[in-house]
């Protein structure tokens, strides 16, 4: 623990979960940064770790107390702020584990910089004396101050409070890097995001009003609730300023995007504010809930500046299943979705979730699913098998499914996606296509196509810069592993 704050003082944060709770980290980096701290890697000591957790399934809670460990053992003195989903859930337990010194639930994340910096100070006024972690400065529902817009949000927009992510179940295929579900179980691939300059996680939405029958998210997110178009605008520019090629609109409701300020505006006024008002090269959207997806926004894809990406989660082709999951659309909803999108953005890729074994899923609800998933073809599909988390209505449902059987129509749709994907890829090679480089890997630059594809690109020039965060164009010539080889093209 650093004796005084005149001193170096360092910290580090890794996160676990979706792409809003990396954004918050983002952002905690960013405050934190501001404020006079040195960042570090997690795997490096550090004076403080932040650990940025989630609580989607017990999977979750497990891999969150396995990161809380794990910096408690590489340097015992350091001070361990814990944050996130399970903060937010279950604090009481999370302030039990051993090192923890500070717990701030997401509705209170907005003030985790000031905390910090009021504990510091507090250790070296009053060493001596043993503080709650649960500190009652953090209690759940507070109201916080207004940003100023030259600051990165962590959690609150005006009286908002900003929640950070929701974190997904772990896939029965995760991709090898997945823009939209990475599902982070190391500080390697946690650190890896947090320090990268090629893309951005802007999130401009937070909570859910859904009541998903499966899911924990609106319990420790609240409410639905949108920062405003003028606010995600500066903060974009900013952010091209700061040499950013790409942006990826998150939250954990995105779809349900409607500023305080103007609720009649939407998701699809933001993005045509973006596409005039900045100069970002490119814009991303992830997760939309198909409810929510208005088939006339899609006339915003005609820009070359919108990436051909779409990942709508299906969840199952049964209607009977959609109906117990609490779902708000159907199965003909979901198909007319998707054919109207490959029919109007050529080349578009189409990702979606899948769950199998949802308590009370027939055989023939699965074979629903399976068609549909055939049907629509998907350039990748993630595939859960469904686990029942505590708190949530399907955990209290009769008819759960045994784990064989769910394992069995899991591997078939594993198989189908194999096949997709693979598919899906195919009819690119031969074209030239942008790439965004993100990384140097397994000797050679690799990145991301606007339509998700990742490429590995050989060629090169050797360069006295680094290539990343760089758009080239690359002729696409064979596939390699989940992705696509191809050859620099000036």
């Amino acid at each position: 623990m650093p004796d005084q704050l005149s001193k170096e003082t360092t910290f580090a944060v890794t996160t676990l979960g979706c792409k809003v709770n990396q954004a918050d980290s983002e952002a905690i980096g960013e405050q934190m940064s501001t404020a006079g701290f040195v960042q570090r890697d997690f795997n490096d000591a550090a004076d403080i770790y932040i650990v940025n957790t989630c609580t989607v399934t017990h999977l979750g809670d497990r891999s969150s107390r396995q990161m809380i460990a794990q910096a408690h053992r590489r340097h015992p003195d350091a001070l361990l702020v814990v944050t996130g989903c399970y903060a937010e859930l279950n604090p009481q337990a999370v302030s039990t584990l051993p090192g923890v010194n500070l717990v701030v639930g997401n509705s209170t994340k907005d003030s985790l910089v000031e905390t910090i910096q009021q504990r510091l100070q507090t250790q070296i006024t009053a060493p001596q004396e043993s503080a709650d972690p649960v500190s009652n400065t953090l209690s759940r529902g507070m109201a916080l101050p207004m940003l100023p817009l030259d600051t990165q949000h962590i959690g609150s927009d005006g009286t908002l409070d900003f929640l950070p992510a929701e974190p997904e179940p772990q896939p029965d295929n995760p991709s090898r890097l997945s823009l939209l579900t990475d599902h982070t179980s190391t500080a390697e691939r946690a650190n890896a995001a947090l320090f990268s300059r090629t893309r951005v996680q802007m999130k401009v939405q937070d909570g859910c009003d859904n009541r998903c029958t499966y899911c924990i998210v609106p319990t420790v997110r609240g409410k639905s609730r949108s920062r405003s178009i003028a606010s995600v605008v500066e903060h974009v520019q900013r952010k091209v300023r700061a040499g950013f090629q790409e942006i990826v609109l998150t939250g954990i409701h995105l779809g349900d995007y409607h500023p305080a300020d103007d609720e009649q505006r939407d998701l699809g006024d933001l993005i045509a504010a973006l596409l005039q008002e900045t100069t970002i090269p490119r814009i991303r959207v992830s997760s939309l809930e198909p409810e929510d997806f208005r088939l006339e926004w899609l006339e915003l894809w005609k820009n070359p500046r919108m990436c051909r990406h779409f990942h709508l989660p299906m969840q199952s082709g049964s209607d009977t299943i959609l109906r117990r999951m609490a779902r708000r659309y159907n199965s003909a909803r979901y198909r007319t979705i998707v054919t109207t999108a490959k029919q109007l953005i050529p080349g578009v890729a189409i990702s979606t979730d899948i769950i199998t074994g949802f308590p009370g899923e027939t055989d023939e609800d699965f074979e629903q699913t399976y068609q549909m998933a055939k049907e629509l073809e998907f350039a990748k599909m993630h595939v859960f098998r469904f686990s029942p988390r505590q708190g949530t209505a399907a955990a209290r449902m009769r008819g759960q499914i045994k784990d064989d059987i769910k394992k069995a129509r899991s591997q078939r749709l594993l198989d189908l996606n194999e096949e997709h994907s693979r598919r899906f890829r195919q009819q690119f090679l031969g074209e030239t296509a942008q790439v965004l480089i993100e990384q140097y890997k397994h000797d050679c630059w690799e990145g991301l196509t606007d339509n998700y594809l990742r490429v590995e690109v050989h060629g090169l020039p050797e360069h006295t810069h680094s290539w990343q965060h760089t758009l080239i164009k690359a002729n696409l010539t064979q596939l390699a592993d989940d992705g696509i080889s191809g050859v620099y093209v000036e």
